[in-house]
């Protein structure tokens, strides 16, 4: 709390209580909250009185009211038993059910200010979400904080510059942006959170042209776990602003974020769909053709197994297809995309000159929850002997029962060395590959994803970008040694008991 002790009440909550000293809180407050209840005087009373013994006694009757974690912010404190809980706590991955004791709906910086202190005087876990799309195990007790409401998004045209808060999606972004003729670094899929993605370095679809999307940042608001809030920068902590952009979460919590735009109105881009049947002829052209770009051509290859259902187009369903995605910015592209298109006859050809609101159409991404498990890993070079083990785990011969495995291209602006801490570590390739754990085959996912590492290890160097090494414990691949201890260290130093959740 600050030296001034806690603030004024601002409302009651579920969790409020207050009374004469000596009373209990009552029955109905979460236990989290029993524990961290705030005693502060509110009122008392002097009064003279004269005892038996004709000598004067003053006494004095202090009234309390308990402080609780509802008063300290604007935004709801919901429990488990609330019907909004489950909603405000809901991952995207949908095989992912997080159980915190309390869900802290934050409606500004503020209140992630005041959760934070809170937890750390009471020594409670805290975690924090905002879209729910970086969600790889649940969260088991303590607060999570929930910053989808901190949606700010403005952008300042002349300086190139987007400012957002922790809520913001990427699609909100892009849509601002482009009124300017601007374009953020956003990955894959616009329904993601901008800053969860941004923490973990950020695999841009024009990653090749600009770098990763933690290199463009300028500037974020953050709240550490004594509680203070300020903003980090390459000028400001500087030391510190560098681990955060790229070393995911744990070091603080990220309230707001300032980052670059780019020029970019159009891209020319999309997706070359083939038939299973030419996957080794597509691949064989496709690793031969990729160290040939320039840096304004963005490109992966995916092996994609979709389901046969009604929702799916029927070119896709039910059967292996093998998809060249590219997004390439400026003049040049057609002619750089003719090799891949002379590999095999296309099935399917979906790409054009597109505005770059519509840059979801290069990789088509799901935008609904559903169970899924993920894994990743690098890949140096697909050699012959690299394409030979790609065939066997994902070739249309293969017993493959995952959806996805995609081998998105590297290099260009993402060329870094490993002192940095969002780092291509000399990799061609970042490998990403998506189970669905759904029946009948739920069990045999993680078993599946497991074949498909082991059998790329060979031709990696041990090293993955932090945001494709998918459901681990074991963070270490994303970084280097250096780069580890220095996280390491300023964990220790920022978080000593170990309270904010990775």
């Amino acid at each position: 709390m600050d030296d001034g002790g806690p603030p004024p009440p601002r409302g009651g909550g579920p969790f409020r209580v207050s009374g004469q000293a000596g009373q209990g809180p009552g029955d109905r407050i979460n236990p989290i909250a029993r524990q961290t209840l705030i005693p502060r005087v509110t009122s008392f009373v002097v009064s003279e009185t004269i005892a038996p013994d004709f000598h004067q006694r003053d006494t004095m009757t202090i009234q309390l009211d308990f402080i609780t974690l509802q008063d300290l912010v604007r935004g709801e404190v919901l429990d488990p038993r609330d019907p909004r809980f489950a909603d405000e706590a809901e991952a995207f991955n949908a095989a992912v059910t997080h159980r915190p004791d309390v869900v802290v709906a934050a409606a500004d910086a503020a209140d992630v200010v005041a959760t934070v202190r809170w937890a750390s005087l009471n020594s409670v876990k805290v975690a924090v979400q905002a879209t729910g799309h970086g969600a790889e195990r649940g969260i088991p007790g303590g607060v999570l904080v929930s910053t989808k409401h901190l949606r700010s998004v403005s952008v300042d045209p002349a300086a190139r510059t987007a400012t957002v808060g922790a809520g913001a999606r990427w699609r909100e972004v892009i849509d601002a942006a482009a009124e300017h003729g601007l374009a953020p670094l956003n990955g894959s899929s616009s329904d993601v959170g901008v800053v969860g993605y941004t923490l973990g370095g950020g695999l841009p679809v024009l990653g090749r042209t600009y770098g990763f999307a933690a290199d463009s940042v300028l500037s974020l608001d953050i709240v550490t776990l004594d509680g203070d809030a300020r903003t980090v920068s390459r000028t400001q902590e500087p030391e510190l602003f560098d681990l955060l952009c790229g070393g995911g979460p744990g070091l603080a919590v990220v309230t707001g974020m300032t980052f670059r735009l780019y020029p970019v109105a159009l891209v020319y881009g999309g997706a070359l769909v083939f038939e299973g049947r030419h996957a080794e002829d597509v691949l064989r052209a496709f690793a031969a053709w990729a160290p040939t770009l320039s840096d304004a051509s963005n490109s992966a290859i995916r092996f994609l197994r979709a389901p046969d259902s009604p929702e799916v187009p029927r070119e896709l369903a039910g059967r292996l297809t093998v998809h060249v995605n590219f997004a390439h910015v400026g003049r040049g592209g057609e002619r750089a995309l003719a090799p891949m298109r002379a590999a095999a006859p296309v099935l399917l050809d979906l790409v054009d000159d597109l505005p770059y609101a519509e840059v979801d159409r290069v990789y088509s991404d799901p935008d609904q929850p559903m169970p899924f498990l993920a894994g990743g890993a690098g890949v140096v070079d697909l050699d012959e002997a690299a394409i030979r083990a790609v065939l066997a785990v994902a070739g249309p011969d293969a017993e493959c029962i995952l959806p996805l495995v995609d081998f998105r291209l590297l290099g260009g602006a993402m060329t870094s060395d490993d002192a940095r801490t969002a780092s291509a570590h000399g990799l061609a390739y970042a490998l990403h590959v998506v189970g669905v754990l759904a029946p009948p085959i739920a069990e045999a996912v993680p078993g599946a994803i497991a074949d498909i590492l082991a059998a790329m290890a060979p031709f990696g160097n041990g090293r993955c970008p932090r945001n494709f090494l998918g459901d681990r414990s074991d963070l270490t691949p994303a970084w280097s040694a250096t780069v580890a201890a220095r996280l390491a260290a300023a964990r220790a130093e920022l978080d000593p008991e170990g309270l904010l959740v990775r």
